[in-house]
């Protein structure tokens, strides 16, 4: 993430470098219209130099103490009556910066100059890609089903493929995959498939407490927050509101 500082806001509320960089992240993403969704550890990796998710954290509550930023929605946001024109008092960090370890002064200290704004677009591409993107299982055929059904000794009449492709088309992708790992492993078997079909009951997803390892996401289900893989949000089409870890 490119930011850029606001150094009439920084010296005015006596920012130090990683609160003025928190800051400007906010800022950035409330006049992108969305405001701050994520996590501390998330907005710490965001930054294009290294900081501690503590860091942010107590940054971001003295940002609120100040009344730089507010919530709204489990979101953060800058006030935009605190907000003075970028066009007028903003230091490009990427011309304008020295190094943090060689001056340090009693008004806002200087910031480590950002990395090539391609390269961070990059990381953060990659960071979104490895929390969300999944290989997706293929939805299976109908074709598949009754090669499974048909492997198991199951048999059919006419009547009875077309009530069962019919109730197949009406199945969720999520309860296709289910039902035809059912058949294969041996776990559900009617002896006609249109059976087979309707009595194999709707799966549900698997939510998480948060404490597990590998990858979790925060997904809406039925109103309400949960946890889960990104395979389980990809196969229900469940809605993602964002990275957990």
């Amino acid at each position: 993430m490119k930011l850029l500082i606001d150094d009439t806001t920084a010296r005015t509320h006596n920012l130090n470098a990683n609160e003025a960089c928190v800051y400007a992240a906010i800022l950035k993403c409330t006049k992108a219209g969305r405001g701050w969704f994520a996590n501390y550890r998330d907005l710490a990796n965001a930054l294009p130099f290294v900081i501690s998710h503590e860091t942010v954290r107590r940054a971001v509550d003295k940002l609120l103490n100040l009344g730089l930023i507010e919530r709204r929605d489990k979101a953060l946001f800058a006030l935009t009556q605190n907000v003075t024109d970028l066009t007028q008092n903003v230091t490009d960090l990427t011309q304008n910066v020295t190094d943090l370890t060689q001056n340090v002064t009693n008004s806002v200290p200087p910031i480590t100059p950002l990395y090539n704004n391609d390269i961070m677009n990059e990381k953060e591409h990659a960071t979104c890609a490895h929390a969300c993107d999944t290989r997706e299982t293929p939805t299976p055929s109908f074709n598949d089903l009754t090669t499974a059904f048909g492997l198991k000794g199951g048999n059919m009449t006419s009547t009875q493929f077309e009530a069962a492709k019919e109730l197949w088309k009406n199945c969720t992708p999520a309860k296709k995959i289910k039902l035809l790992e059912a058949v294969k492993s041996g776990a559900h078997f009617k002896q006609r498939l249109d059976w087979l079909i309707s009595d194999f009951p709707e799966p549900e997803p698997e939510f998480l407490r948060g404490d597990e390892d590998g990858r979790i996401v925060q997904v809406r289900y039925n109103g309400l927050y949960k946890l889960c893989t990104p395979e389980t949000m990809k196969l229900f089409g469940l809605e993602y509101v964002r990275i957990w870890k």
